[in-house]
């Protein structure tokens, strides 16, 4: 268990260790046991002795490099290890909650407070808390990656304007062969602050190939077909409207692009709708005003 609270640990700080390091300081964690049971008088089962004791490992299983470093490893080894005690004493406590009628009413008590845990449900219960544990962590620092490239965007076409979250996309490298414009792609929660629904479905490939016509003037004016290449996949083509202007909002001043290619991604570009727009990375190289 020991051994799993520090992998874990590694895992969210990026620490340098090796197995046999980490084997030692789980060794080491472990050793606190018999001092608790032999030693109960011991200076290292008080609230100074663990502390020092918890420093200690952390020092015997991670390579030391600056003191930063060891202190954030030190208090995410405790935010572990409350976050996977918790959630096994959240369960067992819900687990071991009692309902009984008395004068024809439903009484709930808990016994989980006090109630000594079996080692069954320790052996079951810690490896469940150290998956999701680790799940969430993982989720939680995927999301952060994501929000640091992700900006508040504005777009203006015919007259309107829209706003958006939009996330720059390092893999997109897509422009018009003809004109050199940049390509950015936009979800429905864009388009549909500019277009009504049925015009939005109008702007599939096959419609717009076939059936140009019947999409009002200042629609037809602005239609873009863009070949591009996706994973594996060639010949592709990508409806796209010439938009008036894109503003990108940054810490460091707002960078705008003039007459840009925005093309139409009839679903959502993330399940969860944290970004609704895939900004090209040139914008972001190219300056205030590309």
């Amino acid at each position: 268990m020991d051994g799993m609270i520090l992998s874990l640990t590694q895992g969210i700080t990026r620490a340098k260790s090796s197995k046999i390091r980490l084997a030692t300081g789980a060794f080491v964690a472990s050793t606190i046991v018999p001092i608790t049971i032999y030693m109960p008088d011991s200076w290292l089962v008080g609230n100074f002795g663990k502390i020092f004791f918890s420093m200690f490992i952390i020092w015997v299983a991670f390579s030391y490099t600056s003191l930063r470093s060891f202190f954030v490893q030190w208090i995410s080894f405790y935010f572990i290890t409350f976050a996977i005690g918790g959630s096994m004493m959240g369960v067992h406590y819900f687990l071991a909650t009692e309902i009984s009628l008395q004068g024809g009413s439903i009484v709930t008590f808990s016994g989980g407070y006090g109630d000594p845990v079996s080692w069954l449900f320790v052996i079951i219960g810690f490896p469940c808390s150290f998956v999701f544990t680790k799940w969430r962590l993982n989720q939680v620092s995927v999301h952060k990656m994501k929000l640091e490239d992700i900006y508040d965007v504005t777009v203006e076409w015919n007259g309107k304007t829209a706003h958006c979250k939009g996330l720059v996309d390092s893999g997109n490298q897509l422009v018009d062969p003809i004109s050199r414009k940049m390509v950015f792609l936009a979800d429905s929660f864009l388009w549909e602050q500019f277009l009504s629904k049925e015009q939005i479905q109008q702007l599939e490939v096959d419609h717009v190939v076939t059936a140009l016509a019947e999409l009002p003037d200042e629609i037809q004016s602005s239609v873009r077909l863009v070949p591009y290449q996706a994973a594996g996949v060639a010949g592709k083509l990508l409806v796209t409207l010439v938009v008036d202007k894109i503003t990108v909002k940054t810490e460091s001043g707002n960078l705008e692009m003039k007459t840009p290619l925005l093309g139409v991604q009839q679903q959502d570009l993330t399940h969860d709708r944290l970004y609704q727009m895939l900004i090209h990375p040139h914008l972001m190289v190219k300056g205030k005003s590309a």
